[in-house]
């Protein structure tokens, strides 16, 4: 039996084929196009909209565009893939009418137009929105970490950095050492030349890490990434990586993501009201209900996200379905249309003066207006004593067997000189500082763990190492009375959705997972905060395109554009 033989390659036809009858009717290409043709290239912003009348002619920023929505919905993000596939991709061929930009003519387009993409991200959900694909009913907001153009090796903290200096200053002074003795002796392993080699190479490799720490210092940064500037080392599931965290917000019942929003912060604490404010702007509602998880968990946060009218369902780790917000009190005359008003600015008078807002009626309780006393800490001579020191001073002090704080560099030095810099600060405001690298080899035993950990208040200046010593310390020292000040606070307490928390992990997973897996983008491929989100937007853009083509098809959409 024959096989079934194709056409000859060689062979002519008197009529060639429509390149419209090798692309299917309900191709995602077809929307591509008809979306890209819907849009106003001047108010979003694009360059070049509007072709010159002299010189010569310029490709099409729509052509461009509809090139980058194809290659991000089929996970192909280079530029020069992109100019291959110009040349053998008949969908793209059909797209763009045959059009072959080179590669560079593509990177160009993407980096001169980051602000105009990001627009286009919103523009189709406006569409959705007009649709009515978007339920409106609440939000899962949820981060996740994406690989960013920079290796570990050239990102540097500032433990890490203090760890290669210490390390290059003891180099150096060996090789100053061999350098002594190497004209009384003889027959040495390395030569006065070499040992001449490995000085310098030493000395120039501590004077770059020296003006790397200088620079992190000066701008009050943790660390420093030298391929991407805005990166940071972050923890991920399978170890430490150069990242950046990415917030999404999600829609309850279509699964579309609403919003998005990149950051360089390791944690999520603090995302809620930045994100669904944006989201609850572009959906046009009085109260926008959130769900979270525990990372999330920041009193202040939540009660910023009260006061503009989102509510904020984040798991407790009490896993209690209860929590409490507070507010400063401000007394004021609360009326009946104030009260019933969703406006951001009526809803913090009366959230400030100790009345729930009719939007909060069902979801805040148990109004408490009473004193709350703080103090501006206390100090001690010991401190006093510290604040007149010099840094040298101060790892002097420390190997008599203390923790010495040096406030203005936000350091520490420990009992065996070494220095400790900030890891976090505590949910009681505490500042944990710690060097595992230091730690590893210190013959002082300080603590019964790996490493130390050592945590300091604001106020404090040092601390003793010696268990025994502490209360000595303590019942010793010439402490001055703090300064008591009292305000008036307004206490709530916040009934969380329980149902709607349960979902959270059905609804925030599913869009990282698509993007990460279906279209192998856990990576960006540009560098800097605001590149990134450029690619971020085509990220959503094209997982929501996929997501509406699934509700509703390629066809229906495609007539509602028209």
């Amino acid at each position: 039996m024959a096989y079934i033989k194709g056409k000859d390659k060689r062979q002519y036809t008197m009529f060639p084929e429509c390149i419209d009858d090798y692309v299917e009717s309900d191709s995602p290409v077809r929307l591509f196009d008809a979306f890209v043709d819907s849009l106003n290239m001047d108010e979003l912003g694009f360059i070049r909209s509007t072709p010159k009348e002299e010189g010569r002619p310029g490709y099409d920023p729509r052509d461009l565009l509809r090139i980058y929505i194809y290659g991000y919905f089929y996970s192909i993000r280079s530029s020069r893939r992109l100019e291959r596939e110009c040349k053998c991709n008949i969908e793209i061929m059909w797209l763009t009418g045959k059009l072959t930009p080179d590669f560079r003519t593509i990177s160009d387009f993407r980096k001169d137009n980051k602000d105009a993409i990001k627009k286009i991200f919103k523009e189709f959900n406006r569409f959705c929105f007009n649709l009515q694909l978007f339920s409106k009913s609440f939000i899962s907001i949820d981060g996740s970490k994406f690989k960013a153009v920079n290796s570990k090796d050239r990102n540097f903290t500032l433990s890490k950095l203090d760890d290669r200096i210490k390390r290059l200053d003891e180099h150096i002074a060996l090789y100053m050492a061999e350098l002594e003795a190497c004209d009384q002796e003889e027959n040495r392993r390395l030569s006065k030349e070499e040992l001449e080699h490995k000085l310098n190479v030493c000395q120039q490799r501590r004077d770059k890490y020296n003006n790397y720490r200088e620079q992190t210092q000066e701008s009050g940064e943790s660390q420093m990434s030298l391929t991407d500037p805005d990166a940071r080392l972050m923890k991920q599931n399978e170890g430490f990586g150069v990242c950046y965290n990415t917030q999404t917000a999600v829609d309850a019942e279509s699964h579309l993501i609403a919003g998005f929003e990149v950051t360089n912060n390791p944690t999520d604490h603090g995302q809620i009201t930045k994100i669904a404010s944006d989201v609850k702007s572009q959906y046009g509602t009085n109260c926008l209900e959130v769900v979270a998880d525990k990372g999330y968990e920041c009193p202040k946060d939540q009660a910023n996200a009260l006061l503009v009218g989102i509510v904020p369902n984040v798991i407790t780790r009490s896993e209690s379905n209860i929590t409490k917000v507070s507010f400063e009190y401000k007394e004021a005359a609360i009326t009946e249309v104030l009260k019933a008003s969703s406006k951001p600015e009526d809803i913090k008078v009366c959230l400030e003066a100790g009345v729930i807002p009719d939007i909060y009626e069902n979801i805040l309780s148990e109004v408490e207006i009473k004193d709350r006393a703080t103090y501006l800490g206390s100090i001690n001579v010991a401190d006093s004593d510290i604040l007149k020191m010099t840094h040298e001073q101060m790892r002097i002090k420390a190997m008599e067997g203390y923790f010495v704080r040096d406030a203005n560099c936000n350091l520490v030095y420990c009992p065996a000189g070494n220095t400790l810099r900030q890891k976090s600060i505590k949910r009681n405001g505490n500042i944990r500082y710690y060097n595992k690298l230091a730690c590893k080899q210190c013959k002082n035993k300080c603590t019964k763990s790996a490493w130390k950990e050592v945590d300091f208040n604001k106020d404090i200046l040092i601390k003793s190492s010696r268990p025994s010593d502490k209360k000595k310390q303590a019942s010793k020292q010439n402490i001055t009375p703090s300064k008591k000040i009292v305000k008036t606070v307004v206490n709530y307490t916040l009934n969380l959705a329980k149902s709607k928390m349960e979902q959270r992990k059905c609804l925030s997973e599913h869009p990282f997972g698509t993007i990460k897996r279906t279209l192998g983008s856990y990576y960006f491929l540009l560098k800097s905060k605001t590149k990134v989100e450029t690619e971020m937007a085509l990220f959503c853009l094209s997982y929501n395109m996929r997501r509406a083509i699934t509700m509703l098809g390629v066809k229906p959409l495609i007539a509602q554009l028209a």
